[in-house]
């Protein structure tokens, strides 16, 4: 299950986005700038892993060029993870667009995020011999190991797109992922918290462990810390998906009265702001703890432009993820090696968070570098796509 499917509506983001009514402190400019010469020496290689990210993402192919005109007519049967996630179906939307502008059938599975229904959707897939199937942003494949293996038999390939990082292991019976940058996100946060504190960071990561990607954020940003900052204090609660609006702010606000010098809290996904901005305000922190996370959910980017708690957050080009995910779909279907895909992150503070909109809107703020390159890489005009 992909924890930022909890994501949910903004229910009361806005409100918490300016719960924080404490003046700025060392750690809450978001500057991302460089530290001043009393900072310990990996406070500078921080910094420059922050600075390096803050601008728009530079395009990385995946590999050769392919000629996708053959693919006109082919089916990709579309599982997403859930129907009812904005992230999801937003991802799930440009990808259908941009297969669509490809001559690509694009048929897409509605469902509420139950196996079950995965089952029947890959089933339907089999059944009306689709050219390829795509696992949306959060259905592990482990899950529907039967049904893909049966797809398979079948001619029918099944492709992974954005549910874990390259580090992680992956099964045989898929033909190809589109990896998500869940490693480097969290060293990425784990560099910001450093460069924030100046190399004083007391940080608590609150992981997600009943999915499959929230290790991988959790290793990046311990990773990261034991490099930069190996001074910083570190520690890990876990909450699981099913019981953040129930536990998670209690959880927080527990492990800040237990540990005063707490600076910042590392949530690996940025919905779970929505029940940490209380928990920081209920311990009597704001202005003293602040949050940094990963996914660029809009209301958590609001937070950041209208609040205290929230500075950063690595953000995914929802555009890039389905451009991404095609791409390795086209590449399995012509028979091709499978790309190394690289869906970009940009980081968002203080400093660039107007470039996503206001309020921030999904997919925006990270320039058209992957739509040109993309395009590039298919053989066609960048007009061709989205227009």
């Amino acid at each position: 299950m992909k924890t930022r499917m909890v994501a949910g509506a903004a229910i009361a983001l806005m409100l918490l986005a300016g719960c924080s009514t404490a003046s700025s402190s060392s750690s809450g400019s978001g500057s991302g700038s460089s530290p001043g010469g009393d900072a310990p020496p990996g406070v500078a290689t921080a910094s420059a892993l922050v600075n390096k990210y803050l601008g728009n993402p530079e395009f990385t192919s995946p590999g050769d060029p392919i000629d996708v005109s053959g693919l006109k007519g082919k089916t990709i049967f579309s599982i997403p993870a859930s129907s009812s996630v904005a992230f999801v179906n937003t991802v799930d939307k440009a990808m259908g667009e941009y297969a669509k502008d490809l001559g690509i059938k694009y048929v897409d599975y509605p469902n509420q995020q139950q196996q079950s229904q995965w089952v029947q959707g890959a089933n339907q897939a089999i059944s009306s011999h689709a050219d390829a199937i795509d696992l949306l942003a959060g259905i592990p494949p482990e899950q529907l190991a039967p049904q893909i293996q049966q797809a398979r038999a079948a001619g029918i390939p099944t492709i992974d797109t954005n549910e874990r990082d390259q580090s992680q292991p992956t099964v045989p019976y898929v033909a190809g992922y589109a990896f998500a940058p869940f490693k480097l996100a969290g060293q990425l946060m784990a560099a910001w918290a450093t460069s924030e504190t100046k190399g004083k960071a007391d940080v608590l990561v609150v992981s997600s462990n009943a999915d499959v990607s929230s290790q991988a954020v959790e290793d990046g940003v311990t990773g990261e810390m034991s490099q930069v900052c190996p001074g910083c204090k570190v520690q890990t609660v876990n909450v699981n998906p099913v019981d953040w609006a129930t536990k998670l702010q209690t959880t927080v606000q527990g492990k800040l009265s237990a540990d005063p010098n707490i600076n910042y809290i590392l949530p690996v996904f940025d919905s779970m702001a929505q029940f940490i901005a209380p928990a920081i305000v209920s311990a009597g922190r704001s202005g003293k703890v602040f949050v940094a996370s990963f996914n660029g959910t809009p209301a958590i980017e609001d937070m950041i432009r209208t609040g205290n708690v929230v500075t950063m957050d690595v953000g995914e080009n929802t555009a890039d993820v389905a451009a991404a995910g095609l791409d390795q779909a086209m590449r399995i279907m012509l028979h091709k090696p499978a790309g190394n895909e690289q869906i970009n992150v940009r980081i968002i503070n203080k400093s660039n968070v107007a470039d996503v909109g206001t309020p921030a809107q999904n997919g925006k703020g990270y320039g058209d570098a992957f739509l040109t390159g993309y395009a590039s890489a298919w053989g066609v005009s960048p007009s061709t796509l989205g227009g």
